[in-house]
């Protein structure tokens, strides 16, 4: 058995089920075992759309991507993903191929120092020299994905130890990873949380990865304790559940922020508090939370595995299902008046007045596109790419099942929707999947659209077409009405390019015909385009969330 044949099997015992990858000179030994594998090889036309769906599929499917790409520009080609994955923590086995030793040294044809280039946008790379080493490093790498899932892990495999043979007796997966916790400031935690009239959490996705949404839903319901979440812990609990407030910071809801700034307490578990959470430098949306930090008025106790993103007063490295369960064995901790506390923050919600909007004029707007698309995604997942349209997205959304909005909040790069619907609906397994694109972005991984005819994905696609990058035209208006400078874009027939891979499609412009575009769609159970025709953005940008 040579190492590829032994990297298979370990991810096979560990119940990978599907890697996505785009093969290539360097990295076919491992294709060649990947062949003989009960794991599902989904080929993708991009090294990027690769990586992209792997996150994806790790975000909804609770368990670590893998990609694959060979060497130089296929690793290369993978940069951007696992950059995006590296900034919102999602774990991923990130496998690149490489030249074989002796070419290397050499600075031969497509050879460049990959794990240099890997280092920081990964928690660990490997960069093994014979196969023993690499089965050790792989098994290191899956016992840090099971049990400290924060971020991609990255391994280089050379051609030559690939290939391999002389092993010994390293098959089985006896490498234990191990971290000791230290909770010795719980107490004091505790403490904190005793005496606030005001708390609030402040949820991270460390909740799923951390499988402790049970414990969660525990202590919420026992403490009646407001809850806030990321971009990436949306529908942690239901939104209809008064107590989730919806999502925080940047694009939150007037809910979220308020309580944030009003809370005499926050409590994050699982949570990095990126600046589009909580920003502790400046801010256009919590100034008064910082007024109220900056005096004391407002602690903070923060609990993650990652002790590189600690911010606060009480910080707790370690496993937040432990940490739950050990407030669960108090029973209800809070002396607070919550129903107060609750009505309070209700009082000062302002919604978006949707119907309120003129949505008969020749132009749909599109955020009442938007919104009659969200209107009929009960049960389903929605995946947004980014632009323009994001932020009504973000707004609009109402969470109804765990992590329904799949988006990237961290790096955010165009392009990540469409391969991303692919990981999402390969996790979900037939089920219908909402992909909500702009048209700039859309066209940066467009090529997907073969992954999605081949493997028959049920993937119902909008693509939002304004015929500009909407949200830099609004930068630029900010900048100088005069301004109109390279974001106008000549856009193709998305329906005839949809029709060119196989895909039925249709274009429409009223709300009336995207009603009925989406009925047709979504009983398809096959993929479908909808090209909308909508106005130019006017999207609510950063500095006119509290006007």
């Amino acid at each position: 058995m040579n190492t590829s044949k032994a990297i298979i099997k370990l991810l096979e015992d560990e119940g990978v089920k599907h890697i996505f990858g785009h093969p290539g000179e360097q990295i076919l030994p491992l294709y060649q075992s990947l062949n003989n594998s009960k794991i599902k090889h989904i080929l993708t036309r991009h090294e990027q759309g690769a990586v992209h769906a792997s996150d994806a599929y790790a975000r909804v499917s609770g368990r670590f991507g893998v990609c694959i790409a060979t060497a130089g520009p296929g690793a290369l080609n993978l940069v951007m993903g696992v950059a995006t994955a590296y900034k919102d923590s999602i774990p991923m086995l990130v496998i690149t191929g490489d030249n074989p030793k002796n070419l290397k040294e050499k600075n031969s044809f497509q050879s460049i120092d990959i794990v240099s280039i890997f280092k920081p946008i990964v928690i660990k790379s490997f960069n093994p020299y014979n196969g023993k080493l690499a089965i050790a490093n792989i098994k290191e790498a899956l016992d840090i994905l099971e049990k400290k899932p924060h971020g991609p892990v990255h391994i280089n495999l050379s051609k030559d130890v690939l290939l391999d043979e002389n092993l010994g007796k390293v098959i089985s997966r006896e490498f234990t990873f191990s971290h000791n916790y230290s909770y010795d400031n719980l107490d004091e935690a505790i403490g904190l949380l005793k005496k606030s009239e005001r708390p609030l959490i402040v949820v991270g996705a460390g909740i799923r990865w951390g499988r402790a949404t049970q414990e969660f839903e525990n202590f919420i319901n026992v403490n009646k304790i407001p809850i806030t979440t990321t971009y990436h812990s949306n529908g942690i609990i239901s939104e209809k559940n008064q107590l989730n407030l919806g999502m925080i910071g940047i694009r939150g809801t007037t809910l979220a922020n308020y309580a944030l700034n009003h809370s005499d307490l926050i409590l994050i578990l699982g949570s990095k508090l990126s600046d589009r959470t909580i920003d502790f430098k400046k801010s256009h949306y919590n100034d008064s939370f910082l007024k109220n930090y900056k005096s004391s008025k407002t602690k903070i106790i923060h609990i993650n595995i990652d002790k590189s993103s600690f911010k606060g007063d009480i910080r707790i490295e370690g496993d937040v299902k432990f940490v739950l369960s050990k407030l669960n064995h108090l029973n209800k901790i809070t002396s607070s008046n919550s129903k107060d506390w609750l009505d309070e923050i209700y009082k000062n919600d302002k919604k978006i007045d949707i119907d309120g909007m003129n949505s008969n004029q020749i132009a749909l707007k599109p955020q009442i596109a938007i919104d009659e698309i969200l209107k009929s995604s009960k049960g389903l997942h929605v995946v947004n790419d980014a632009g323009s349209h994001t932020t009504w997205v973000n707004l609009l959304i109402k969470s109804d099942i765990p992590g329904k909005l799949v988006f990237s909040g961290g790096m955010a790069p165009m392009g990540y929707g469409l391969p991303a619907s692919c990981g999402v609906s390969i996790a979900k397994n037939g089920e219908n999947v909402i992909l909500i694109n702009g048209d700039g972005g859309f066209q940066m991984n467009i090529q997907e659209l073969a992954t999605v005819k081949v493997n028959n994905l049920p993937i119902l696609i909008f693509v939002l077409n304004n015929y500009q990058l909407g949200v830099i035209r609004q930068w630029e208006k900010l900048l100088s009405d005069d301004l109109r400078y390279e974001v106008d874009l000549e856009n193709p027939d998305f329906v005839t390019i949809a029709n060119a891979y196989g895909i039925d499609g249709e274009k429409v412009k009223t709300k009336n015909d995207l009603k009925l575009a989406i009925d047709k769609g979504l009983k398809l159970k096959k993929p479908y385009l909808v090209e909308v025709i909508v106005d130019e953005e006017d999207i609510p940008l950063p500095e006119s969330l509290n006007k």
